[in-house]
């Protein structure tokens, strides 16, 4: 397969998989009218799970896709040691930049668009479920998320972009960005994951390095999982 084709099945894969596999194993799960009476409790009962299967999977996707072009994923990943406090304050602005969208800006902006109570019954629906799953959720799926999602979209995805675009880093950075918001969902979060994927390209394009994307990916997901059940 050419890079095109790479490019093309890590585009298309994420999307099929969140947009149309994960609500096909729900129904099948517990039927069409009850998946529709409760939907946020189920794609988040059911998703912390597979997301973080589908973080690997396609994670290893992109390394395979990676090996067969001759590039070593240590090349994309830059150096991790190193320049310290650079590094933790990369993570303190993007961790901040997560908090902010995700915590304080989009339960607002959904409360616009849907309806005043729309944040106050989304929290409803995802502190119905089971206390195990959520920790999963912390743990793991948050995790994943942080490794794998940058290394598809971050490492992979606009990499290749740059390559496809003759080396226009701007439109690699928001297409990546495009498809990094699509892959969360198709509603107002679409928005603010692509803003978050599209900043976090920038600073990738900028240092190189992508383990400090990853750690605040990752503290972000682990805040917005225990925020929204526990706080």
């Amino acid at each position: 397969m050419s890079i095109r084709s790479h490019v093309l099945v890590l585009s298309i894969l994420p999307l099929i998989l969140n947009i149309l596999v994960t609500p096909t194993i729900i129904i099948s799960a517990v039927s069409l009218p009850e998946f529709f009476e409760n939907p946020t409790y189920y794609i988040y009962a059911y998703g912390l799970v597979l997301w973080s299967v589908y973080h690997v999977f396609l994670a290893g996707l992109a390394l395979r896709f990676f090996k067969s072009e001759g590039q070593n994923l240590k090349e994309i990943i830059g150096p991790v040691k190193g320049r310290l406090w650079f590094t933790i304050l990369t993570v303190a602005l993007l961790l901040g930049l997560s908090i902010m969208l995700f915590q304080i800006i989009e339960p607002h902006v959904s409360n616009l668009v849907y309806g005043p109570d729309t944040w106050k019954q989304f929290l409803s629906e995802y502190k119905r479920i089971p206390l195990a799953l959520v920790v999963y959720g912390i743990l793991v799926t948050s995790l994943t998320a942080g490794i794998c999602e940058e290394i598809v979209w971050r490492g992979y995805l606009q990499t290749r972009f740059e390559r496809l675009f003759g080396g226009k880093i701007l439109a690699a950075v928001l297409l990546q960005a495009v498809l990094f918001g699509f892959w969360h969902s198709i509603s107002v979060h679409t928005l603010f994951t692509a803003v978050f994927g599209f900043v976090c390209g920038l600073v990738y394009a900028k240092i190189r390095r992508l383990v400090p994307i990853m750690v605040s990916h990752w503290l972000g997901d682990v805040i917005g999982f225990s925020m929204m059940y526990f706080v």
